[in-house]
């Protein structure tokens, strides 16, 4: 089969007709072509929706559909971001204007195929086209990213496997922009308690997929008891939006409490941290009522309400059925507690059972979160990933995916992360445990030795 034509003028390669598609026998040639028609901009959109030379692509010939598959208009945007495109620095106002509006095509699959994989445990098939698809989206859009996949030879016309998606490391979004879009959100990292470390800066072009992935995914592993369109009292624990706008976490507490919180639900955070008079108030008067209510805090937040509690030498019973949604560490503050500690303490001063205690891991640079199971009655120490998620945990040294049992760095495969960096490695320690994970916690300078070398590939 020939290649396509070289291009003239500086435009970037195209790759061979043959490497845009699977093999599919006699077949082939005709579906190649097809391919290079939507590869070489001939696909537009106009407002009843996608077209290829005038003609829509619902009504596409029988032949045509025969070859791509009955679900047509769903393998378009794998198809149109898998090329190179030949005409990369040439097109005009309109056609970059309907180019753009097809990017955004690939964004709303994920949007759909989110609630919908929830709901039906998600199709590895979808999953893996929906990954392929953003890679080579993220491929065209990131410069730094592109160069890192062309240096190593890893572009979507050789990526056939999700895999293979070249690893993002967190730290990367400490001195880089890595943004596939323009941002709607600018979320930053907490840094340290000291305020001297870099933080971590993800522009998010995508809210409204966040939004979709905390609906998909919160009441699933917090709230699965709760009837659809119930709510119940809710305190956060932790900063609203006005408070701390760039907060990733903030965000997500805000857009809980917007949609399951009943009126009686607060938030008692301040200046100074938790507001324990607050926090004390809302709780005997939750207590009195005997409805089961929703606690958010990360686990520093706990401990100041705790603490609280014991100065004062208080304890509520809050109703049964209550739930402690977890997060987050202690990273930078001046003392640390020990799980079993926090928890005992939990059940102690508030009448929340560790088994009804749920820890979500979640970061700033990724938009999807992983819980655990406690509600369900499983081991409460192992997070498993929502099916637009993948987990997989790597030697530090090979970045090769270490055996089941022997510790490594945690990589995260986030569909949700279309916008920024859909492969993440992370610099957290964990150990796979079935089809979740334990955390182990923050890896250490010699373990994150391969992290700083792609972040130095990313810089050139």
């Amino acid at each position: 089969m020939a290649q396509a034509e070289a291009p003239q003028g500086g435009e970037r390669p195209d790759v061979a007709a043959f490497e845009l598609v699977p093999a599919v026998g006699e077949k082939e040639e005709e579906l190649a072509e097809h391919h290079l028609r939507l590869h070489l901009g001939e696909l537009v959109v106009g407002e009843n929706g996608l077209h290829l030379r005038g003609e829509p692509v619902e009504e596409l010939s029988d032949r045509f559909r025969r070859l791509v598959g009955p679900d047509v208009e769903s393998r378009v945007p794998h198809m149109v971001f898998a090329r190179v495109s030949h005409r990369y620095g040439s097109m005009n106002g309109e056609e970059v204007a309907s180019r753009d509006r097809i990017r955004g095509v690939i964004a709303e699959r994920i949007l759909r195929f989110v609630p919908s994989s929830s709901a039906q445990g998600g199709s590895s098939e979808v999953f893996e086209e929906l990954a392929l698809a953003a890679f080579a989206f993220q491929f065209e859009r990131i410069a730094p990213y592109r160069r890192l996949c062309e240096g190593r030879g890893l572009t979507p016309a050789a990526v056939t496997d999700w895999r293979q998606i070249p690893l993002v490391p967190a730290a990367a979004f400490k001195s880089l922009e890595l943004a596939a879009a323009p941002a709607v959100e600018v979320f930053r990292s907490s840094g340290t308690s000291a305020g001297e470390e870099v933080r971590s800066v993800h522009h998010h072009p995508y809210p409204d997929l966040y939004r979709q992935v905390i609906d998909a995914s919160f009441a699933r592993f917090c709230l699965p008891h709760l009837p659809a369109g119930s709510r119940l009292p809710a305190l956060s624990l932790i900063p609203t939006r006005e408070q701390l706008p760039d907060s990733s976490l903030s965000f997500m507490a805000d857009h809980v409490l917007a949609r399951h919180g009943s009126p009686e639900s607060a938030t008692a955070f301040g200046p100074r941290g938790v507001d324990v008079v607050r926090a004390r108030s809302w709780a005997g008067a939750r207590q009195r009522e005997g409805r089961p209510v929703l606690v958010l805090a990360t686990a520093f937040a706990l401990v100041q309400w705790l603490d609280g509690l014991d100065r004062l030498d208080l304890r509520f019973r809050l109703p049964p059925g209550s739930v402690l949604f977890e997060t987050g560490g202690f990273k930078g503050r001046v003392a640390e507690v020990r799980r079993e500690e926090l928890l005992q303490r939990t059940a102690e001063r508030l009448g929340i059972p560790a088994g009804q205690v749920v820890r979500e891991y979640g970061m700033t640079e990724l938009t999807s979160q992983c819980y655990t199971r406690a509600l369900f009655g499983e081991d409460p120490d192992i997070f498993v990933a929502p099916p637009w998620v993948r987990v997989r945990i790597l030697d530090p040294e090979t970045l090769e995916e270490a055996p089941e049992g022997q510790p490594g760095l945690i990589a995260v495969l986030d569909l949700a992360n279309v916008g920024s960096a859909l492969h993440l490695l992370t610099e957290d320690l964990g150990v796979r445990a079935g089809d979740g994970f334990r955390l182990l916690g923050r890896a250490a300078g010699a373990e994150l030795r391969g992290c700083s070398l792609v972040v130095e590939e990313l810089r050139r």
